[in-house]
């Protein structure tokens, strides 16, 4: 999956206190601006949504996270392509949310409950712009699966449902029809359920088993299959939960948290889509995308700490190295790989500029799933005396600031932009970033670029100047 952002201002540290809403005017510029038919799922905003435009490439389409705008609902759209149906496009608009609010961890509904659209992709307006929800710079999708699973994709749906719904007893509703999905019967659902619970975690959940315990419940498991999930999808059989009855949906308020663990856990044990949570303990993010390129029988052997034969074949695209929310650095960007060694379980990978003045190496741990990479032992940069490579040394000067300052850096195949890997934000241990010194010495490699420029030109200039100084004319008779 590909990301592209609305790039901010050059070397401009954005704060979450001084974001700014935008205006329409402002959003619906470039690609956002062209003609075509769009199809838009306008997001209601009970939860925080970005001020900044974003454009996902998710199974083969390009679908626009639409910014929170003065005026506006915030959205998400996508010009329906050549050779899609519309009501196939409007299916995966719904999946994308579904995806977003899982990774996300919290609801995202749709206003209206379905799609609108027309030859822009503008959503629709309202009158109350000022207040009332939470805004960021954008989403984080680094970590953001594919799933094809029919009742992975069912459950998904689901979760964004109930984690959207304002109503407890509807809510609780959808968590349950999570584990449905991930259980063919009740007997199996209410067996997992029991075992399930001795390990449940979350916000909520101990207080509300406690609660039950101390009711005299001896089997939790099946006491939300009978008195909480049948009584609230059943009207003709006791117990039944009473809408007008405020005990009963105190109770079932009281009990959600333990069905959306539940139901979360489900659709990552049983069916097989990690939460973020997940992902960040485990730091899988970080190697996945090599894992794709190296493939299951090499990480296997790399696992396992076993030599990789010398008969295997590695094809490892080119690759730019980036800083998130940062401008592209020239250097390091179309880096091909020069060297590749194995220590038992780490795997060392050396890559070089085309022009071969630029080294970057790092390094995968396969036993700890770590990219390692120093920013004092792991990048080079030569000075070849010409206005060019100062320029570049700059640059390389601008990436060591941004990584610094907490950067995160992003490793990304060169030709389709699709992250490879990832590292958390860079915390320096027992040192500081003095911003003044690394911007004066960004300024100085880029002021002795426009000297040897200078001085380059008048070199040249002196040179045409003797070469005119020996014009010889030679008159024929």
């Amino acid at each position: 999956m590909n990301v592209a952002a609305k790039p901010p201002e050059a070397d401009e540290e954005k704060s979450p206190w001084h974001l700014e809403i935008p205006t329409h005017e402002e959003v619906f510029v470039g690609e956002l601006a062209e003609r075509g038919d769009w199809i838009v799922a306008n997001i209601q905003t009970d939860s925080y949504w970005p001020v900044t435009s974003q454009k996902v490439r998710w199974r083969g389409v390009e679908i626009w996270i639409v910014p929170i705008m003065k005026g506006f609902y915030p959205a998400v759209a996508m010009m329906v392509p050549r050779g899609k149906r519309r009501a196939e496009c409007e299916e995966l608009l719904m999946r994308f949310l579904s995806m977003l609010s899982w990774v996300e961890e919290r609801g995202v509904m749709v206003e209206g409950g379905g799609c609108s659209g027309g030859s822009l992709p503008r959503p629709m307006g309202r009158d109350r712009w000022s207040g009332g929800f939470s805004i960021c710079d954008e989403f984080d999708l680094s970590y953001f699966p594919e799933v094809t699973d029919e009742k992975a994709l069912l459950a998904l749906g689901l979760m964004r449902e109930g984690r959207s719904l304002n109503h407890v007893g509807y809510a609780f509703l959808s968590f349950y029809r999570v584990l449905e999905v991930a259980f063919s019967t009740d007997s199996q659902r209410i067996a997992w359920l029991s075992a399930a619970l001795a390990n449940l975690t979350g916000y909520g959940v101990k207080e509300a088993l406690d609660a039950i315990k101390a009711q005299g419940v001896a089997d939790i498991g099946r006491h939300l299959f009978q008195s909480s999930r049948c009584a609230m999808a059943h009207a003709n059989r006791k117990p039944i939960v009473d809408p007008d009855n405020p005990a009963d949906l105190r109770r079932l308020g009281a009990e959600l948290p333990i069905v959306r663990a539940l139901a979360a856990k489900a659709i990552e044990d049983q069916l097989g889509v990690e939460s973020s949570q997940t992902v960040y303990r485990n730091h899988l993010y970080e190697l996945a995308g090599f894992k794709e390129i190296l493939g299951l029988e090499i990480v296997d052997f790399l696992s396992r700490g076993e030599q990789v034969t010398e008969e295997r074949t590695l094809q490892i695209p080119d690759i730019s190295v980036r800083i998130r929310r940062r401008d592209p650095y020239a250097p390091l960007s179309n880096l091909t790989v020069k060297q590749v060694g194995q220590n038992g379980k780490l795997l060392f990978m050396r890559f070089e500029s085309m022009e071969g003045d630029v080294i970057f190496k790092f390094a995968l741990d396969f036993g700890n799933e770590r990219l390692e990479f120093s920013l004092f032992r792991d990048l080079g940069v030569k000075d070849t005396g010409t206005a060019e490579s100062a320029e570049r040394i700059a640059e390389i000067r601008r990436f060591e600031r941004d990584y610094f300052g907490n950067g995160e850096l992003h490793i990304v195949n060169a030709d389709t932009g699709e992250l490879i890997g990832r590292k958390d934000p860079y915390i320096p241990l027992n040192m500081r970033l003095d911003h003044k010194a690394a911007d004066e010495d960004i300024a100085r490699w880029k002021s002795l670029a426009q000297q040897r420029r200078d001085r380059a030109r008048r070199y040249a200039e002196e040179i045409e100047r003797n070469a005119r100084g020996y014009d010889i004319t030679v008159t024929v008779r």
